[in-house]
Parts: structure tokens; C-alpha cells; sequence
């Protein structure tokens, strides 16, 4: 789509070509044209055959089968949109232009308001919409008309009708390409108004993006460093022994640049990793999984790694269960089930966003669900669903 930058008032130009709105208006312009002309010189043609006097109406109905095979051919072209603004339609309507203005002489129609009066009056109206993109070409061709038709008068009649064609068609040649540069100048600007939105909405989508990002990178370190760094202060137990490898596998996750995890991923080994826990045992069921794409995967893993964290800092036993397949919908399913304590998820304060955020709303943006099922003292189930068809 070919529109104006939107910090440009300037709005559409010639290098950057016109915009959608301008493009259809001239579009229409040129069909509508056509037809209108068509519509006033047929008629007009059969009525001065009648009009004519005997002896001038052999050259009459002659001059009046040309205007009228000339309205259908342009009619015809004007389903070709590159031939009807190809230079063959113009050789032909300067032709036909001339012949009916010259013809006056041996029809006898050249009086003020004769057909051909009405022929060159509408195609004068009609020229600047038809030819909306080449302004020296419509109004050309309006000139040539009038030209013709003065030149074939002044043999017929004399100065005076020269006189009163002039000062009727020029007027309206003048006045009918002005009406055109005014509607094009609304087209132009609902253009630049689209333009604007359309800019408008993509800043958004990258503003909004962007933050996606930082969200994503901001829950990674909250399930990464600060975790481990909370378990090395509250003293977890052998820490001399898995606290460097912990470390190295958070340095790791977090030197990973947010979206760029592209492809497609497998969810069995992933989980396997974020099992491995020096202070909760983790009895793993997996079944077949289809490998997924990068971004829910990856929810679905630090997801887990978030729960299990909870799981040793709260739920107060040393064991958890992981069970991970496909349900009878073909959604991937994960389930996380321990034992302990337990909580009531509507009371959970608003700052603890580990739960919500790094876990709910993390797989929520990736296309998926979270359900989360605990009370007190009945322990606590996680299930992660994906993708979220809305249903169970």
C-alpha cells in the first residue's frame, strides 16, 4: 500500500505514489466518466438526426454513428484499465473530436444548441475525471473539441456561435477540473488520516511486543537468580553441592535473548530437566509428546521449575509427582501434584507474583492455561493445558 509517511503533512505524492483512497476515486472517475458521456451524446445523436433538415441528414446520421460507435468503444475499453489509459484512446477521441467538429459544415448541426454543442459540452465536463492522473491530456482533448467545433461553426455559421461555444465550454472545462482537484485533495487526506492509524497501530504492536519481552525476561530472572539466591540465604541444605550447577544453568537462562527461541521444542527432556531438585524428590511419569512450539514449551518449563521452587519453600514435603501426556483432546497436558500444605489461591497476596505471573500469566500469553487446584492441608495441583481451546 502506497501511502504518505505520517510525519509528512504533505500528505500522498507523485514519487510516492497515491494512496487507497485516491487510487479508487480515480478508479471510479474514469469508469463513471465514460458512461456519463456515453449516456448524454447517444440520445443526444438520435434527437439531431430527427432535428436535421432532409437534406443534410445522410451526413447527420453518418456523423452521429460515429459518435455513437465512439461511446461503445470506450465503453468497452474501460474493462481494460491499462488500454484505457494507453495513448490509442486518446488518438481515437481526438480523431472522432475533430471529425464530428469539422463535420458541421456538411450536416448543418453547428448551431448553439445543436447535439454537437452537447457532444463537446459533456466531454469537456467529463475529461478531467476520465483522465484524473494526466491533467494536460483531459483538458488537452477538451480544447480540441471546442477547436473542432469553433473551426466547423465558423464555416456553417459564422463568428458569433465561435463566441458563445468559447464562453460556455471553457468555463466548464476550468470548473469541472477544479471539482476533481478538490474531491482528490478529501481522498489524499483520508489517506494520510490511514496512514497515521495504520502507523499508529504498528507503534503499538511494537510497544507492546517489546513489553512482552521484558515481561518474559523478567519472569525468567525471577525463576533463575533470585530463586537461587533466596535458597542459598535461607541455608537450603548440601548447597555447597548443587548450588554452582544451579548457577550455571541460570546463567544460562538468562543470557537467552527473549523471542529468540524460534523452532519447535522437546517438552519430555526439557521437563526432565527442571525435575532435578536437591531438595524435593520428583516422581516423573512422561508419555509421547509432539514436539512443540518454542514459546509454550518454555512456559510450560519455567513454569514447572516456579512450582517446584514453591514446593520446597512452602509446601513442607520432601516429595512431588510430574505427569505429562496428551488428553483425550490431544492438548498437551502437564500435571504437578504434591501433598503438602496447601493454600487458598483466592488469598494470596498481591505481591507474590509467582504464582500469577511467572506461572498463570507466563502460559496465558503463550496460548495455554493454568489450573490451579489447592486448599489448606489438601495439598496442591497444577495442571498446564495447551493449546487453550476454552474447554474443561
Amino acid at each position: 500500500m502506497n501511502v504518505a509517511d505520517p510525519r509528512n503533512p504533505a500528505g500522498p505524492d507523485d514519487e510516492a505514489g497515491p494512496g487507497v483512497a485516491e487510487r479508487e476515486l480515480n478508479r471510479a472517475a474514469e469508469r463513471y466518466a465514460v458512461w456519463l458521456r456515453s449516456a448524454v451524446i447517444a440520445p443526444c445523436a438520435v434527437f439531431g438526426i430527427f432535428a436535421t433538415p432532409d437534406e443534410h441528414r445522410p451526413a447527420t446520421i453518418s456523423t452521429a454513428a460515429l459518435a455513437i460507435g465512439w461511446c461503445a468503444l470506450r465503453l468497452a475499453w474501460t474493462r481494460n484499465r491499462t488500454l484505457s489509459r494507453s495513448w490509442p484512446p486518446v488518438v481515437v477521441d481526438a480523431t472522432v473530436l475533430v471529425a464530428v467538429g469539422l463535420g458541421q459544415a456538411a450536416t448543418g448541426t453547428g448551431d448553439p444548441g445543436g447535439w454537437v454543442v452537447a457532444l463537446v459540452s459533456i466531454t469537456a465536463v467529463t475529461y478531467p475525471y476520465e483522465w484524473p492522473t494526466r491533467p494536460l491530456v483531459g483538458c488537452g482533448l477538451g480544447v480540441l473539441g471546442l477547436g473542432a467545433f469553433a473551426a466547423g461553426s465558423f464555416v456553417h455559421l459564422g463568428e458569433w456561435s465561435i463566441a458563445l461555444a468559447g464562453a460556455r465550454v471553457l468555463p466548464e472545462l476550468a470548473l469541472s477540473r477544479l471539482s476533481y482537484v478538490l474531491v482528490r485533495a478529501q481522498a489524499r487526506t483520508a489517506d494520510r488520516l490511514t496512514a497515521r492509524v495504520a502507523a499508529r497501530r504498528r507503534d503499538a504492536a511494537v510497544a507492546a511486543a517489546r513489553r512482552s519481552g521484558e515481561r518474559e525476561y523478567l519472569a525468567t530472572l525471577h525463576d533463575t537468580a533470585s530463586t537461587t539466591l533466596l535458597m542459598v540465604a535461607v541455608g537450603a541444605r548440601d548447597g555447597t553441592r548443587w548450588v554452582p550447577e544451579r548457577a550455571r544453568q541460570d546463567l544460562e537462562q538468562l543470557a537467552k535473548v527473549p523471542g529468540s527461541d524460534d523452532g519447535r521444542v522437546d517438552l519430555g527432556p526439557l521437563l526432565g530437566t527442571a525435575t532435578r531438585r536437591p531438595a524435593v524428590r520428583v516422581e516423573v511419569e512422561i508419555g509421547a509428546l509432539p514436539p512443540l512450539p518454542a514459546t509454550p514449551a518454555l512456559a510450560i518449563f519455567h513454569g514447572v521449575r516456579e512450582a517446584l521452587t514453591n514446593v520446597e519453600r512452602h509446601a513442607g514435603v520432601p516429595e512431588a509427582t510430574l505427569r505429562a501426556g496428551l488428553d483425550e483432546g490431544g492438548r498437551i497436558m502437564v500435571e504437578l501434584r504434591d501433598r503438602g500444605r496447601g493454600f487458598d489461591p483466592e488469598r494470596v497476596a498481591a505481591h507474590r507474583r509467582g504464582l500469577s505471573g511467572s506461572i498463570v500469566e507466563r502460559m496465558t500469553r503463550a496460548g495455554g492455561r493454568v489450573l490451579v487446584d489447592s486448599r489448606p492441608g489438601g495439598g496442591t495441583t497444577l495442571r498446564w493445558m495447551w493449546p487453550d481451546d476454552g474447554d474443561g
